[in-house]
């Protein structure tokens, strides 16, 4: 068995058989003379066991899909600032200070969580 991630309306996984073939695409052709919509650009997602005449599973509105055994990570900007407001009598000032991170995250990991006991923090 392989773990397929779906990204539909929702997002989701599924257990596949290893023999299985799997085929994306629309559910019928654009018209002649037109093309696909942005809106219009999802897919099917189609699961077969053995031959194209045993179809075990169907799923509309898919936008992609991917294997979890391959791995995948994202980079992700973290922003973090401050804004210091003075206003005395020689006039106003504004400091901003700001710092930017970048990271890579694994989106299929939930994130940790983080446990308070007694004043002391623990990633769990």
């Amino acid at each position: 068995m392989k773990t397929i991630l779906v990204i539909a309306d929702k997002t989701f996984k599924i257990d596949i058989p290893d023999d299985a073939k799997i085929t994306f695409g629309p559910w019928s052709p654009p018209p002649k003379g037109r093309e696909w919509a942005a809106a219009e650009k999802v897919g099917t997602l189609r699961i077969y066991q053995g031959t194209k005449e045993n179809i075990i599973a169907c799923f509309g509105g898919v936008s992609s899909f991917r294997d979890l055994s391959m791995g995948y990570a994202e980079q992700v900007a973290k922003e973090e600032g401050a804004t210091i407001w003075k206003d005395d009598e020689k006039g106003y000032m504004r400091e901003h200070k700001i710092s930017v991170s970048k990271q890579w995250v694994n989106p299929q990991l939930p994130p940790k969580k983080e446990k308070v006991k007694n004043g002391k923090r623990s990633t769990i």
